[in-house]
């Protein structure tokens, strides 16, 4: 089925890519936006659909489709038919409520998504840092996010409420989006923050009193279910897990940097984990803290504030008591440099490395796991590219698996 949605994809993209060719020989005018390989959106192209409902009508939407491939060459748990194909479907809408002549200083914000494709990292690698962030337990169609966020005294607090992505708020880092591991984009020691897959209900306040500083605090659900309603949250309230995240930004000799810390506890019940046998089975509260710094090391065109080429580096580190959680330590950074081949400016190479510390109480045979990760994005249009990664995994697990190499990537296509 994928390798038959693979194939029409590209077929779709040659015959636009031809069309458009003919219509230029012809000196004709295809419906929509001129620069129809460049402009961020497909549906730009569609009579401008996409610009116009955002200027007249506030409304901005995003279909979103990504496609993993996985093939694991090495090591882990199984090498035979290897290759997994996890996937996403995503429909995003904001409405932005002054544009739309309703009231000032509010968003709407709606998620759908259709989750689906097998975890390469359960059935061929075996490591608990997922090769693949996109992958799911199980296949599901969900509402992910549906909020309201509303800003006061020009943008110095805001507050939001409803289903949401907590990791748009916390523990997020722009120098890490591109990488396919999971722990760029989650970090293992924040157990049950309500993040993709499984985004929930909650609230976040911002307050930005200065312009080098701000600070978020949010309460959400305790115990995590993507697909969970506003009935179930209501019939089994857990917790809450609650976290603040204040965040530095500096300037290190004209380039931009900011250095975050953040603590979170989590009052529902975890498993416990002991040396010794004990009947204590479960702890009443779990607790943990956090940190990143993301710093900016070259930039092609210093003067030009726009120029987004360039090289910038982040670090992350995590911590959670080691008798509830099994990861109790991660640590890890990372390099990404967009521009990297001259003329192709918009493609962004990366280079990281995550390592977690498994707790000693909770019986795995390894100390650590590590995984190292290589990617080159290649920005076909504005609104499609291929993302070729290879990642290696030391002691995938904790539980004496070979260490594996896995190859693949990444399809991304913005409607």
């Amino acid at each position: 089925m994928i390798r038959k949605s693979l194939l029409l994809l590209i077929l779709v993209v040659l015959c636009m890519g031809s069309a458009t060719s003919f219509a230029s020989e012809a000196g004709l005018r295809l419906p929509g936006h001129e620069e129809f390989l460049t402009c961020d959106h497909f549906s730009d192209n569609l009579w401008g659909l996409h610009s116009t409902l955002e200027e007249k009508y506030g409304l901005s939407f995003e279909l979103l489709y990504l496609q993993d491939i996985f093939w694991n060459t090495r090591g882990g748990i199984n090498t035979h038919d290897s290759g997994e194909y996890p996937r996403l479907f995503g429909l995003y809408v904001e409405l932005d409520t002054a544009k739309a002549g309703l009231w000032e200083n509010g968003t709407f914000f709606l998620g759908l998504e259709h989750i689906s494709g097998r975890n390469p990292s359960e059935t061929q690698t075996g490591d608990w840092q997922w090769l693949s962030w996109l992958s799911s337990y199980e296949r599901r169609n969900q509402v992910s996010e549906f909020w309201y966020k509303h800003t006061f005294f020009d943008e110095k607090l805001w507050i939001k409420l409803g289903k949401m992505e907590s990791n748009y708020d916390f523990n997020y880092m722009e120098y890490s989006l591109e990488f396919l591991n999971s722990s760029a984009m989650f970090n293992p020691t924040l157990i049950a923050l309500p993040t993709y897959p499984d985004q929930d209900w909650g609230a976040v306040i911002g307050v930005n009193p200065a312009q080098w500083f701000s600070c978020n605090f949010g309460v959400y659900q305790g115990k995590i279910n993507g697909s969970r309603s506003v009935g179930n949250t209501l019939d089994d309230l857990r917790g809450p897990m609650l976290i603040v995240e204040p965040s530095f930004k500096y300037d290190l000799g004209g380039l931009p940097g900011k250095v975050n810390v953040g603590a979170w506890w989590n009052g529902r019940r975890f498993d416990a984990y002991h040396k010794h046998p004990t009947t204590h089975e479960y702890h009443g509260k779990a607790y943990g803290f956090y940190g990143f710094v993301q710093q900016l090391l070259w930039k092609e065109n210093p003067d030009a504030e726009d120029c987004s080429q360039g090289i910038g580096v982040f670090a992350e580190y995590g911590w959670a008591a080691k008798d509830r959680s099994e990861i109790e330590d991660f640590a890890g950074g990372g390099l990404r440099w967009q521009g990297a081949i001259p003329g192709r400016d918009d493609d962004v190479m990366g280079l990281g490395a995550f390592t977690m510390y498994f707790s000693d109480q909770a019986g795995f045979a390894d100390h650590s796991e590590t995984a190292l990760e290589l990617f080159y994005k290649i920005q076909l249009t504005g609104w499609m590219a291929l993302q070729p990664d290879v990642q290696y995994i030391t002691n995938p697990g904790g539980d004496g698996n070979r260490n594996a190499v896995a190859v693949g990537g990444r399809l991304e296509f913005v409607f």
